[in-house]
């Protein structure tokens, strides 16, 4: 008998549970879905612990599951999803040197964190470095153990013991990805849930991109409730009549949708945005969209028109065969939002697609894993290292003697080329000249990139770490140079031998190589101007923004607070320092360059 795959997605408004028979394609058996009360989860994370299990033990009686393993999935801005590259090495390896590295790749404390990866190409090829070494490009996630700890303690106190903890994006991505169909290019999936909207980009079913914004269909619903000064569930049906009545109500509701609806938009088109201007990023070809927010009328054609590909709503049964699970036919197509998650979380009981456990019991083992491992590789690379220095002490003297006279025959021929040389480069006085005309403007070349700054990537790394509730009206920078800083570097040169001979780098030893200036540190000042949705926002503004490498000292020296319908909006100005972090790459590019 097929082992039976249940995966249960606990969203801000409800808990969705779905039993699914793998295969091709593959079967739903069951499906369930009980609301959640308006306060029981805070964008994917648990507050009322409490609720959320007394609503997973009312799903489970109502779909007449038994207490049985299932699949949770999780999704919070929180949890962090990076690629990385890294070097060809075993899985074993690999998780010890993750680990080893993470606290560099994630913003969360080592210990107080569960991590998974998965291998998602071998022998890659470096953007920056093409004829470099093969690479593994890895997906790495991490989410803060406390937040998995609770959310499957709910889970579990409401009868379903927990098997694994995946990926609510990556789910979607199981769910929804299509067959191949000869069209190289990548397909977003955008799912609108309530308190979080979920950005995946994959290629073929692989993800290249992963982002979970902490903004939903509940700040739309918020914004009726504040318009109207209606309830919150009667706010949540007025808005699912937004495009069905023209009454006033509705009307109104419309209107004070507009603002945190751009907003929302805006920040799937910042997302999508960012993967584009990756290096090798695929052409996007299109994006469904899922989730409850999804229905909202015109919300397809209006993410279109940002983005500039076709946005069409998910069809996931066309991608699975649907059983009776009490349902009409009739009925069938409005699951449609909210099959993929509990779906694709099933999925990954069978190994489809790319999965991630992030169980805080496995997290625990695989640290544990880790550490024996490092230890006896150290042992072993000690032992081999000490039979290298054995060997090498064992070099007879008389060797050593032969290899001092060869070094000196040597010597006296490249003494006599190097004269030979002198006198043709003596003669070549017109290619010196030119030769050092090109040194010259390669000098002041180099001086002008010393101080380039990266002004892109400064702007993407404000709009990735700016809060939702907080917009820029303006941004100004004055660079100026500072002081020499401490990246610059020395060119290596063997230390000079008695006997004249040349060193590894071409230089002889009478002459050790000159070492580079260093290059001088950037300083300069930035003036930001900004508005956000309260004082609250800009405490926001000024905790992120400072935990941003490219500025220091963030302040807000001017803030004036006033109201837009009926909404405290604050005015202020940002000030501080640009950092050397901001400096662009260009000077290293053009230094490898000249390398090669």
């Amino acid at each position: 008998m097929a082992r039976r795959l249940i995966g249960l997605d606990v969203g801000t408004n409800a808990v969705t549970v779905a039993e699914v028979t793998s295969g091709t394609p593959a079967s739903l058996r069951a499906f369930g879905q009980v609301a959640l009360p308006r306060d029981a989860m805070d964008e994917g994370e648990v507050v009322d612990e409490a609720a959320v299990a007394e609503a997973v033990g009312r799903l489970r009686a109502e779909v007449g599951l038994r207490k049985i393993p299932v699949r949770l999935g999780v999704a919070s801005p929180r949890v962090i999803v990076r690629q990385v590259e890294m070097p060809v090495m075993s899985k074993e390896d690999l998780a010890g040197a993750l680990r080893f590295q993470a606290q560099e790749l994630i913003p969360i404390p080592i210990d107080d964190a569960v991590l998974d990866f998965v291998i998602l190409e071998q022998g890659a090829v470096s953007e920056a470095e093409p004829e470099g070494e093969p690479l593994m490009r890895v997906l790495l996630a991490a989410a803060q153990r406390v937040t998995v700890e609770r959310l499957v303690s709910a889970v579990e106190h409401g009868g379903f013991p927990v098997e694994a903890v995946d990926l609510v994006p990556l789910a979607l991505v199981r769910a929804l990805a299509r067959p191949a169909t000869g069209e190289a290019g990548a397909e977003g999936i955008v799912s609108f849930g309530g308190g979080v909207t979920c950005v995946t980009i994959h290629e073929q079913g692989v993800p290249r991109f992963v982002r979970v914004l902490g903004t939903g269909g509940r700040e739309l619903t918020d914004a009726i409730t504040s318009e109207l000064e209606l309830p919150f569930e009667s706010a949540e049906s007025i808005k699912r009549q937004i495009g069905s009545s023209t009454e006033e109500s509705v009307v109104r509701a419309r209107t004070s949708m507009e603002r945190p609806l751009g907003f929302l938009l805006d920040e799937v088109r910042s997302s999508i945005d960012y993967y584009r201007n990756q290096p090798g990023a695929a052409r996007l070809l299109r994006v469904v969209t899922t989730g409850g927010g999804a229905q909202l009328p015109g919300i397809n054609d209006r993410l279109a028109s940002l983005v500039g590909v076709p946005v069409e709503p998910a069809r996931p049964r066309e991608l699975l065969a649907v059983g009776d699970i009490g349902f009409a036919e009739d009925e069938l197509p409005g699951l449609d939002p909210y099959l993929p998650a509990a779906v694709g979380l099933a999925l990954g009981g069978s190994d489809r697609g790319i999965v991630i456990d992030l169980s805080p019991q496995r997290g625990r083992r695989r640290r544990s894993t880790t550490t024996t491992v490092s230890r006896s590789r150290t042992v072993a690379g000690g032992a081999v290292a000490a039979a290298v220095l054995v060997a090498a002490l064992a070099v007879p003297t008389l060797a050593r003697q032969n290899q001092i006279n060869d070094a000196k025959d040597d010597r006296d021929a490249v003494v006599a080329q190097n004269t030979r040389i002198d006198n043709e480069i003596r003669q070549l006085s017109e290619a010196q000249a030119k030769k050092d005309q090109l040194d010259a403007l390669e000098v002041q070349l180099t001086s002008l990139l010393a101080t380039d700054v990266s002004w892109a990537r400064m702007l993407q790394e404000i709009s990735r770490t700016i809060p939702n509730d907080v917009w820029l009206s303006s941004f100004q920078a004055q660079l100026t140079q500072g002081p020499a800083g401490g990246v610059g570097t020395t060119v290596p040169t063997e230390t000079p031998t008695d006997d004249g001979t040349t060193t590894d780098d071409g230089t002889t030893a009478e002459e050790p190589a000159a070492p580079v200036a260093p290059v001088p540190a950037i300083s300069g000042t930035v003036s930001i101007g900004a508005n956000g949705l309260g004082f609250p926002s800009v405490a926001a503004w000024l905790q992120r923004i400072a935990s941003m490498p490219s500025f220091a000292d963030i302040w807000v020296p001017q803030a004036s607070s006033g109201t837009v319908n009926e909404r405290e909006v604050v005015t202020f100005t940002s000030t501080g320092t640009i950092t050397d972090a901001a400096r662009s790459n260009r000077l290293e590019q053009l230094t490898q360059e000249d390398g090669q």
